[in-house]
């Protein structure tokens, strides 16, 4: 708050947690007592609770499911947005293409994601977590033996069971506490459902068991107070499901497989090969619907790449066979480089093609001193050795590989090499230099999509502005604050009241032009911050209206609408830029967009109260809100808007720009 006091809290890793419910509700019902506040109503299954006190929590929440409605928080700190809002810059179509260029590369070390997920939680299962599936096993056999009917499962059996329903969870854990919720029974039958299929060649009864065990229903007649012990291993187990899967995936499995390392962050699915702008509308409005006030993340500290090192490598998407034919350029000059370790050639091929995209997300643009090269060959050298422990196939934290690591970092430091006649260097950033500008590109949407998504946008340190950086401790580094206090300077002079709109239209230019420095990303991101501020309010309560987009370009646009009663923002955004077919330096804006048009919503109170003309808050220009609102006209100058106004019944806003 304003006088210091905290108003609010971000609650981390509430999985860990017995009974998570009951925590938020007695933080909400203290912070009351303490506020002089009435008690707040607690919520259940079908109801929320009241929440005078605003609590994210950090949990990653799986596509198909949802906060439990009883926790009395407002929502996540965004995981799940940072890689829904990162999909949208995913061309989808592309999939089997990219599919088929990192097979051919990498050979028989590509694995499916679903099957390797799998299997990393075997591998956490019995290395790290052994301990405790054998408690949990021990535990489960005494369970066994209370009822004449199922003693005949030995620990052996019971142990492999266990150990295939843990690794055939679909979420992270469920919330068993009285009973299972119609949540909780929809995960524990598809966990059964899977290891049964998984496991042919066992006795079936086992998983018949198990899923009693962990629904509380033991069979009719069984001894009292066994269903009691039932819940009691079930709310046991919730807790260890929980660090298998963080361990299993998020630390083992995703430094595993390397089709499109931007869809591998914290929370992501990477067979959620892009999303659409369809399911981008849906997400936002179920949000809209559910947990109005969750944070909105596009890069955190957990991040294992920043938001624009994802947004660079996403345009590989959408050029699949350049890229099959770059890489394997880059593997042939590079293969010199190599050493033979235990009788096979290092880096290994997956380790080799996740170097290579993080190189082509993360290499500065432009000249590079000696000392800028030497740092960055440590930085990369770093998140690379990270990445191979972590992956633990070759080499691993508790076991390191000495001979690979070491031939690992040379084969970097080779690469990176700052002598004239190193072809690979020269030619990685030429690629670069592509590849940067489309990225910026796809920076400037996401900044504008993030600021008006329904939720409370989260800047991560430095992200205001474009920053490269890659897993921790990389992303933890001082951040250049003299530079965007220059940054912030620069976009209150451009946006001063008595700057005209032509020459705030030169400046956006220029700074277009140099996308990939940051300048007119941390542009976007302040007006936005602007508008947020002159409509907070308005957004807390505004509905979500997508809208439609038609012509021949359609397909490189997503908008939407925030409306509440007379008032309106509407953002546009590009996406998909470099097939665009525009050359590198060649904005998308203006006649590019030929006959794409904006359909304004037909019908009902949204056409009613239809704002008469629309301000541009990244341009300062005016447009009349005209039905097709032509692509052409609104992006004439930059490749997104935010546009503000009000029907004629409400204030209609006309001032160019924002408060400096």
């Amino acid at each position: 708050a304003v006088d210091g006091r905290i108003d609010g809290l971000r609650i981390d890793h509430p999985d860990g947690l017995a009974d998570p419910a009951a925590y938020f509700r007695r933080l909400q019902q203290r912070y009351a007592e303490m506020a002089g506040l009435p008690e707040p109503k607690p919520g259940d299954e079908d109801t929320r609770p009241e929440m005078p006190l605003y609590v994210v929590v950090e949990k990653i929440v799986a596509p198909h499911e949802q906060v439990p409605r009883d926790w009395a928080v407002h929502g996540t700190t965004g995981y799940r947005y940072a890689n829904v809002v990162n999909g949208v810059f995913v061309d989808g179509s592309s999939r089997n293409r990219l599919d088929r260029a990192w097979r051919a590369f990498v050979r028989d070390e590509a694995e499916d994601f679903e099957h390797l997920s799998w299997h990393c939680r075997h591998v956490v299962m019995d290395g790290t977590l052994a301990g405790e599936l054998t408690v949990l096993s021990n535990t489960l056999l005494r369970l066994a033996r209370e009822d004449r009917r199922t003693r005949d499962f030995t620990l052996n059996i019971l142990r492999a069971a266990l150990a295939e329903v843990v690794a055939s969870f679909p979420v992270y854990r469920t919330y068993i506490v009285d009973k299972p919720s119609r949540q909780d029974r929809k995960y524990i039958d598809w966990a059964i459902g899977q290891a049964r299929r998984r496991s042919v060649a066992a006795d079936a009864s086992v998983f018949d068991f198990l899923r009693r065990v962990l629904l509380g229903r033991p069979l009719v007649g069984a001894p009292a107070g066994l269903g009691e012990r039932y819940r009691r291993f079930a709310q046991r187990l919730q807790q260890y499901t929980a660090p298998v899967v963080a361990k299993g995936i998020e630390d083992t499995a995703l430094y595993r497989h390397q089709r499109l390392i931007s869809l591998n962050d914290v929370g992501g699915e990477p067979d959620d090969f892009g999303i659409s702008v369809a399911a981008f509308h849906a997400i936002n409005r179920e949000r809209q619907l559910e947990r109005p006030a969750a944070m909105l993340a596009t890069s955190t500290h957990d991040a294992k790449r920043s938001e624009d090192v994802r947004l660079r490598i996403d345009v590989i998407s959408e050029m699949p066979a350049a890229w099959r034919l770059t890489v394997r350029r880059w593997s042939r000059l590079a293969r010199s480089h190599k050493r033979t370790v235990d009788g096979e050639r290092a880096p290994s091929r997956t380790d080799e093609y996740l170097l290579y995209q993080t190189l082509v997300g993360s290499l500065p643009t432009g000249e590079l001193s000696d000392a800028a090269v030497a740092d960055y060959t440590e930085r990369v050298q770093a998140a690379m050795l990270k990445s191979v422990r972590e992956s633990k196939l070759i080499t691993s934290w508790m076991n390191p590989h000495p001979a690979y690591e070491a031939a690992l970092q040379s084969f970097i430091a080779a690469l990176l090499a700052p002598r004239d006649n190193n072809l690979i260097l020269s030619d990685l950033q030429t690629t670069v230099g592509l590849v940067a500008w489309y990225g910026a590109l796809n920076g400037l949407s996401l900044a504008a999509l993030k600021g008006f998504s329904p939720g409370v946008p989260d800047y991560y340190q430095g992200h205001e502005a474009i920053e490269l950086s890659l897993v921790d401790p990389d992303n933890r580094r001082p951040v250049d604050f003299d530079r965007r206090r220059a940054m912030l300077k620069d976009a209150q002079q451009t946006a001063a009241s008595e700057t005209p709109v032509a020459a705030r239209v030169d400046t956006l230019r220029l700074w277009l032009a140099g996308a990939p420095d940051g300048r007119a990303k941390f542009w976007v991101n302040w007006c936005a911050l602007q508008l947020r501020m002159r409509h907070g309010p308005m957004l807390e309560i505004a509905d979500y209206l997508p809208l439609e987009v038609v012509g021949s370009r359609a397909d490189h646009v997503l908008a939407f609408a925030r409306r509440d009663g007379a008032q309106w923002l509407v953002v546009v955004a590009t996406r998909l830029p470099a097939s665009l077919g525009l050359a590198v330096g060649d904005p998308p804006i203006g006649a590019i967009w030929d006959d794409t048009r904006i359909i304004w919503p037909a019908g009902g109170s949204a056409a009613a109260a239809a704002p008469e003309s629309l301000t541009d808050g990244v341009t300062g220009r005016e447009h009349l809100a005209q039905t097709p609102l032509l692509l052409a006209d609104l992006l004439r100058d930059f490749p997104v808007a935010l546009l503000e106004g009000a029907a004629a019944s409400g204030l209609l806003h006309i001032g160019a720009a924002p408060p400096g």
